[in-house]
């Protein structure tokens, strides 16, 4: 049998945004998936630390995390990108120079600028420590451990300054009119991916992914197969060998049946 690596998006992919569940039909396609002895992997741009019981509760292979800074393999670490300390120091000004919202994700915990004006900022801050997951803020001359960030930016925001001061280290990935994913380079989904095929000992010929963001797309363009969610992102339909159907209508089962996974 030709085993498969299949990689999966957490929001919009596996976690529905309008339910924040997962279907049932989704669980049970990566258990047959499996069963029949394909390896299947977490691919999302969230910190280790955040990700939901619900991911963890099924049993992947492994995870890549934080946008390919992060990779682990059966519960042990394969690899973990830090920001340096002047790299930290930089953002951390910015942020508050430039006037910006921003969540700074780490392995361990995410720190949170003070004063959060976004409301999707709020809600975010909210969800994790109703997740009790480990949230902290950070002063404008304190020093935390982050590997990625993201920020969101008002009209007051000088917007344009942040962007032409972190684009030498970052990737600078806009994610909606007022939200930005900062990636440090030359990581990616795509990266994360080939230390896991490295790590195994497979071939790119036998990679999978399944996404539904923008910021999915290094990893789409990169694996032999990919697959859009029906409900994705319209820039990703014209980048992917296959278009599913929605993540509430069995979208993710549907694809890996498309692939005879199971």
């Amino acid at each position: 049998m030709n085993t498969k690596v299949i990689f999966f998006d957490i929001d919009g992919t596996l976690i529905s945004e309008n339910t924040f569940t997962i279907p049932k039909s989704t669980i049970k396609a990566i258990a047959l998936a499996q069963d029949n002895g394909h390896r299947c992997f977490i691919n999302t741009g969230r910190p280790k630390c955040t990700v939901d019981d619900m991911i963890t509760d099924i049993p992947f292979d492994g995870y890549i995390c934080g946008c390919g800074t992060y990779v682990e393999y059966h519960d042990k670490v394969i690899y973990h990108n830090t920001l340096n300390e002047d790299i930290r120091k930089l953002v951390i000004q910015l942020c508050y120079q430039c006037h910006v919202d921003a969540v700074l994700e780490g392995k361990d915990a995410v720190y949170f600028t003070e004063n959060i004006r976004h409301k999707d900022v709020s809600d975010m801050k909210k969800h994790y420590i109703e997740l009790d997951c480990p949230v902290y803020e950070v002063k404008e001359n304190e020093l935390v451990p982050f590997d990625k960030l993201a920020v969101w930016y008002h009209s007051d925001s000088d917007i344009e300054t942040f962007k032409d001061k972190l684009s030498p280290y970052f990737e600078i990935i806009q994610r909606a009119d007022d939200f930005l994913e900062i990636v440090p380079l030359p990581h990616s989904k795509a990266t994360g991916i080939q230390t896991i095929i490295d790590y195994l000992h497979m071939s790119h010929n036998q990679t999978i992914s399944i996404g539904d963001s923008t910021n999915d797309l290094s990893m789409l363009t990169y694996t032999k197969e990919s697959i859009a969610m029906g409900n994705a992102h319209p820039a990703l339909f014209d980048k992917v060998t296959y278009v599913t159907d929605d993540i509430e209508n069995d979208g993710v089962y549907k694809a890996l049946k498309h692939f005879n996974l199971f």
